[in-house]
């Protein structure tokens, strides 16, 4: 990767504007220069939505980090809260209790969403969104484009609700149920911001706090707990003490060392008096 980054002349160039959004952009700033034509203010009017196209065909390349068990963040965006609740039915996830990361983005954020896990795509449900909500003010409100993911690897799961306004075409899924994606592998588009919930298991260690800004598909959320992890850890949850069955079953037994007899021992005065003539006998005379 160093090297491959030596060879480029502009290695801080990641980013760039989807085709389609450019095209966008410039049939608008056309239709932005008749309305000024027409009357001057309505010029302000096309400009704005030609800026709001190039926002919303902005993306930047990403390198997610080389962690088996990862779990990064899919989103640009700023986190909001993390709470414990119940995922929603339409993620179709476990029902082992989960933790709710919520990610606030804003128009200005790139619109390429990253996977969350490295695993199979297990569920996938979009809902379209209506003319009458241009804007996700909030990540409940009615009207928005939401899109529910569910993500699994190794029997664990990872959900993913993104939200964002039903004006336009703001939301596009490129991956469908059973494919199977690398961490930090490119499955859509949200353009214009919006909202993320991540739902991630109970167990897996917070390393993000509210307020925490977050960079998609690079930001690492937390880690899922392997196999190997389960079995050493602890019933009681306490850390530092030995799991259940730890103890082999030939450890030491008080049984297997029985106590001296307390008439062996050299303070009983009978064993004294004992030794004392056994001495003397064997004493050799001069």
């Amino acid at each position: 990767m160093s090297e491959d980054l030596e060879r480029k002349t502009t290695p801080w160039f990641t980013g760039g504007f989807d085709w389609e959004g450019v095209a966008a952009a410039l049939a608008l700033l056309l239709v932005a220069l008749l309305l000024g034509w027409l009357w001057d203010p309505l010029f302000w009017v096309g400009f704005a939505a030609m800026i709001s196209a190039l926002l919303a065909a902005r993306w930047s390349n990403r390198t997610a980090p080389d962690l088996a068990d990862g779990i990064i963040a899919p989103c640009d965006g700023i986190v909001v809260s993390v709470t414990r609740t119940d995922a929603p039915g339409e993620l179709r996830m476990s029902g082992a209790e989960t933790t709710r990361i919520r990610i606030s983005s804003s128009p200005a954020s790139t619109n390429r969403l990253y996977a969350p896990i490295a695993g199979s795509l297990e569920s996938l449900i979009t809902e379209e969104g209506e003319n009458s909500a241009p804007i996700a003010m909030r990540p409940d409100a009615d009207g928005l484009a939401v899109s529910y993911l569910m993500f699994e690897s190794r029997t664990q799961q990872v959900g993913v609700r993104i939200a964002t306004g039903g004006l336009g075409p703001r939301q596009e899924i490129e991956v469908e149920t059973g494919d199977i994606l690398r961490l930090g592998r490119v499955f859509g588009k949200r353009r214009l911001g919006g909202w993320c919930d991540i739902y991630v298991p109970a167990s897996v260690g917070q390393l993000i706090w509210p307020g925490q800004t977050l960079i998609g598909g690079e930001t690492v959320l937390g880690r899922l707990r392997s196999d190997a992890d389960e079995e050493d850890f602890d019933v009681s949850g306490e850390a530092g003490e030995l799991p259940l069955g730890a103890i082999e079953d030939d450890t030491f037994d008080e049984d297997d060392y029985p106590e001296p007899d307390e008439a062996d021992t050299p303070d009983d005065p009978a064993v004294l008096l004992a030794r004392l003539k056994e001495a003397t006998k064997n004493k050799p005379e001069d």
